[in-house]
Protein backbone atom coordinates (compact mmCIF):
# COMPACT_ATOMS: atom_id res chain seq x y z
CA UNK A 1 0.00 0.00 0.00
CA UNK A 2 1.22 3.40 -1.03
CA UNK A 3 0.50 5.09 2.25
CA UNK A 4 1.33 8.79 0.30
CA UNK A 5 -1.56 8.28 -1.90
CA UNK A 6 -3.75 7.00 1.14
CA UNK A 7 -3.32 10.26 3.19
CA UNK A 8 -3.66 12.08 -0.24
CA UNK A 9 -6.96 10.13 -0.88
CA UNK A 10 -8.18 11.01 3.05
CA UNK A 11 -7.09 14.45 3.04
CA UNK A 12 -9.09 15.00 -0.60
CA UNK A 13 -12.03 12.89 1.30
CA UNK A 14 -12.02 15.43 3.92
CA UNK A 15 -11.47 19.21 2.06
CA UNK A 16 -15.51 19.50 2.16
CA UNK A 17 -16.27 19.58 5.70
CA UNK A 18 -12.66 21.38 6.79
CA UNK A 19 -13.58 24.50 4.39
CA UNK A 20 -17.05 24.50 5.30
CA UNK A 21 -15.70 24.22 9.26
CA UNK A 22 -13.02 27.46 8.00
CA UNK A 23 -15.95 29.54 6.98
CA UNK A 24 -18.30 28.75 9.72
CA UNK A 25 -15.91 31.12 11.70
CA UNK A 26 -17.02 34.01 8.95
CA UNK A 27 -16.04 34.45 5.28
CA UNK A 28 -12.61 34.21 3.85
CA UNK A 29 -11.05 34.09 0.14
CA UNK A 30 -9.23 31.38 -1.18
CA UNK A 31 -6.36 32.45 -0.44
CA UNK A 32 -6.44 33.01 3.21
CA UNK A 33 -8.00 29.63 3.42
CA UNK A 34 -4.79 28.29 1.85
CA UNK A 35 -2.45 29.61 4.43
CA UNK A 36 -4.56 28.66 7.44
CA UNK A 37 -4.07 24.90 6.16
CA UNK A 38 -0.83 25.04 5.23
CA UNK A 39 -0.86 25.60 9.17
CA UNK A 40 -2.38 22.49 9.49
CA UNK A 41 -0.53 19.26 9.48
CA UNK A 42 -1.73 16.82 7.01
CA UNK A 43 -4.53 19.61 5.41
CA UNK A 44 -1.80 21.41 3.47
CA UNK A 45 -2.62 22.22 -0.09
CA UNK A 46 -1.85 24.35 -3.13
CA UNK A 47 -4.14 27.55 -4.03
CA UNK A 48 -5.02 26.17 -7.15
CA UNK A 49 -6.60 23.21 -5.98
CA UNK A 50 -9.10 25.01 -3.66
CA UNK A 51 -10.80 27.36 -6.15
CA UNK A 52 -12.83 23.91 -7.83
CA UNK A 53 -13.77 22.66 -5.08
CA UNK A 54 -15.21 26.10 -3.60
CA UNK A 55 -17.31 26.08 -6.91
CA UNK A 56 -17.96 23.13 -6.15
CA UNK A 57 -19.45 24.26 -3.21
CA UNK A 58 -21.08 27.09 -4.79
CA UNK A 59 -23.03 25.03 -7.08
CA UNK A 60 -24.34 23.23 -4.77
CA UNK A 61 -25.42 26.07 -3.11
CA UNK A 62 -23.68 25.24 0.10
CA UNK A 63 -21.39 28.49 -0.06
CA UNK A 64 -22.16 32.05 -1.50
CA UNK A 65 -19.36 34.55 -2.91
CA UNK A 66 -19.20 38.20 -3.67
CA UNK A 67 -16.44 39.90 -4.50
CA UNK A 68 -14.53 43.10 -2.40
CA UNK A 69 -11.54 45.75 -3.74
CA UNK A 70 -8.18 45.37 -2.39
CA UNK A 71 -5.64 47.07 -1.48
CA UNK A 72 -3.04 44.50 -2.82
CA UNK A 73 -3.92 44.16 -6.03
CA UNK A 74 -7.40 43.00 -8.03
CA UNK A 75 -10.46 42.32 -6.26
CA UNK A 76 -10.83 39.19 -4.10
CA UNK A 77 -13.31 36.50 -4.17
CA UNK A 78 -14.74 36.24 -0.74
CA UNK A 79 -16.68 32.98 0.16
CA UNK A 80 -19.11 32.78 2.98
CA UNK A 81 -21.48 29.68 4.33
CA UNK A 82 -25.24 29.60 2.91
CA UNK A 83 -28.27 28.55 5.34
CA UNK A 84 -28.02 25.51 3.34
CA UNK A 85 -24.26 25.25 3.73
CA UNK A 86 -24.31 25.54 7.47
CA UNK A 87 -27.67 22.39 7.53
CA UNK A 88 -25.02 20.85 5.92
CA UNK A 89 -22.30 21.55 8.13
CA UNK A 90 -24.11 20.27 11.32
CA UNK A 91 -24.93 17.03 9.30
CA UNK A 92 -21.54 16.48 8.11
CA UNK A 93 -19.60 17.33 11.71
CA UNK A 94 -22.27 14.60 13.50
CA UNK A 95 -20.98 12.28 11.07
CA UNK A 96 -17.32 13.21 11.32
CA UNK A 97 -17.81 12.77 15.28
CA UNK A 98 -19.55 9.34 14.84
CA UNK A 99 -16.75 8.15 12.64
CA UNK A 100 -14.58 9.28 14.76
CA UNK A 101 -15.45 7.86 18.06
CA UNK A 102 -16.51 4.49 15.99
CA UNK A 103 -12.87 4.63 14.82
CA UNK A 104 -11.68 4.92 18.56
CA UNK A 105 -13.35 2.18 19.87
CA UNK A 106 -12.24 -0.45 16.98
CA UNK A 107 -9.04 0.99 18.15
CA UNK A 108 -9.41 0.53 21.72
CA UNK A 109 -10.41 -2.91 21.08
CA UNK A 110 -13.77 -2.72 21.67
CA UNK A 111 -16.15 -6.13 22.76
CA UNK A 112 -17.46 -8.04 20.38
Amino acid sequence: MDLNNWQTQLRKGLLDVVILNLLRHGQCHGYEMVQILKQSDGLMMREGNIYPILVRLQTDGLVASHSELSQDGPPRKYFELTERGEKTLIEMNAHWDQMIESIRTIRKGADK
